[in-house]
């Protein structure tokens, strides 16, 4: 049995138990003199007391400092107002003058135009894509096809001048025409055509010249004479049709050594 107050705060401290005291009185509790600490009164602050000013009595007006006000704006006025004008001073008017009309504008002459001019030369362009093989006696210029293998179409040129008994083909390099995509452009024009074609011939002298595909008044400026056989198939489409090469065997035929 616990006897004293000290005995249980030791048990509670040994249990881990911190003391504590309630604030308010517990009902049914008996009194404990030894803690009651007294209550503190709360202090009372104190507010200030603001003190509001009193505004001064309104004055009355002073009737003679008005009087007086407005003489002193009345001699202002009479001041700012203007001269009045002399009656004898007499303002010219001037005289009314017609407005001369302005001279008449000259229509502007515009150049005529040509619709037909861009047309003709865009479509006297060709499309074109050339290759030579030249041998010793005979040269064959062949148009080429991107659609179908290169490699096949050079095969093809290269046993057409076989047959003919020739050995020892050289190629040229492709001619691809026109330089821009734009037809319009000057550079595109026949007389660079032709300086491009003579550049493709120029290992061509003597020889005999056989066309494959398309043919022009180009082909003749550039290689500075006529060809002597003129076949519009292109290699592609020979490779595809024995018909037609029996035609070009029948042509060419007098060219065999």
């Amino acid at each position: 049995m616990i006897q004293t107050e000290a005995e249980r705060q030791f048990y509670l401290e040994m249990s881990g138990i911190r003391m504590w005291y309630a604030r308010n009185p517990l009902p049914g509790a008996a009194p404990s003199p030894d803690y009651d600490f007294g209550v503190q009164e709360a202090e009372v602050a104190v507010v200030p007391r603001l003190t509001v000013p009193v505004a001064p009595a309104a004055r009355q007006p002073d009737p003679e400092k008005a009087s007086r006000n407005r003489d002193k704006i009345a001699r202002l006025q009479s001041l700012m107002a203007p001269a009045p004008k002399n009656a004898a001073t007499v303002t010219p008017v001037p005289e009314k003058t017609e407005p001369q009309a302005p001279p008449p504008e000259e229509p502007e002459v515009q150049p005529e135009v040509s619709d037909t001019a861009p047309e003709a030369d865009v479509a006297s362009v060709p499309r074109l894509s050339l290759q030579a093989w030249v041998g010793s006696r005979v040269v064959l210029v062949g148009q080429l096809s991107e659609d179908s293998s290169f490699a096949l179409q050079e095969s093809l040129a290269q046993n057409i001048l076989r047959s003919l008994g020739e050995q020892g083909v050289k190629a040229s390099g492709v001619l691809h025409w026109p330089l821009f995509n734009n037809l319009k452009v000057s550079l595109n024009g026949p007389e660079h055509l032709a300086v491009a074609l003579k550049a493709l011939f120029q290992n061509v002298a003597s020889q005999k010249v056989v066309v494959l595909g398309e043919s022009g008044d180009w082909l003749a400026a550039g290689l500075g004479r006529e060809p002597d056989v003129v076949f519009e198939t292109s290699l592609a489409t020979l490779a595809t049709d024995p018909d037609r090469k029996r035609l070009l065997w029948q042509l060419i035929k007098p060219l065999r050594a």
